[in-house]
Formats: C-alpha cells, sequence, structure tokens
C-alpha cells in the first residue's frame, strides 16, 4: 500500500519563500552578468571575423538574447509558481479554520 499524501500550508509556504529566493538569485546573477558584459563593449571588432563571430542566427548577439529569454521565461515561471503556491497555503489555511 503506498503512504498517504499530506501538504501542510506551512511547507507550501516554505517552498513558495524558496522558489522566489531562487527567482531573485538568478535575476541578479543575470543583471550582473549584463552589466559586465556591456562594460566590456563589443570587443570583437568591426572587421569580418568580428562580424561573423557577432552576427547572423548562432552568433553571440543572437546566443545573448537567447540566454536572456530563457533566464527570464525561467524566473517568470518560478515567480508565478511561488505566488500559486503561497495562494494554495493560503486557501488551505483558510478551509482548516473554517
Amino acid at each position: 500500500m503506498t503512504d498517504p499524501l499530506a501538504v501542510s500550508p506551512d511547507a507550501l509556504r516554505s517552498t513558495s519563500e524558496h522558489l522566489a529566493v531562487v527567482s531573485t538569485q538568478m535575476k541578479t546573477v543575470l543583471s550582473t552578468l549584463q552589466g559586465l558584459l556591456s562594460n566590456a563593449g563589443e570587443p570583437w571588432g568591426d572587421d569580418s571575423t568580428g562580424r561573423d563571430f557577432a552576427d547572423g542566427p548562432n552568433g553571440y548577439l543572437a546566443q545573448t538574447d537567447w540566454v536572456d529569454s530563457s533566464i527570464g521565461s525561467k524566473t517568470q515561471l518560478l515567480d508565478q509558481y511561488a505566488a500559486q503556491l503561497k495562494n494554495t497555503a493560503d486557501s488551505l489555511q483558510q478551509q482548516d479554520g473554517a
């Protein structure tokens, strides 16, 4: 026989808070990296080798956009999960108190 599944509002809130912290940390890392990269300028130059490196569908600039978008999507998802878990915890606590 399987063990029953039990979830408490406190456990849900704890997980919610953890997800929010991870999201914030990811946003901080991305922001720091973006700042460092923007301070570096465009070190690849303006010649054909530099353009080959930076431009195009698989170039540096496209990959930078992809990373920014990907991390943005993941942190948005973490923020949504955190909010939903907190709302679920609040709902469960209200039902237990009713």
